[in-house]
């Protein structure tokens, strides 16, 4: 696998084009992802260990 990773690296960078913007595929494709996992991170919950009967309990005493 690493070996078809680094002919892919090789080989010269497709670019897309949006009037003055100039980006390549490659960066384009991490910022995409960062972008998803940052609406996931905001959207998925945290797993919560405890009840929140629990904390309130803790609270009243």
């Amino acid at each position: 696998m690493m070996k078809s990773l680094s002919i892919v690296a090789e080989g010269p960078g497709r670019y897309i084009h949006w009037g003055v913007i100039q980006i390549s595929v490659a960066n384009l494709v991490i910022i995409v992802a960062m972008i998803i996992l940052f609406v996931l991170a905001l959207i998925v919950p945290f797993p919560s260990g405890h009840d929140e009967e629990t904390d309130q309990e803790r609270r009243q005493k």
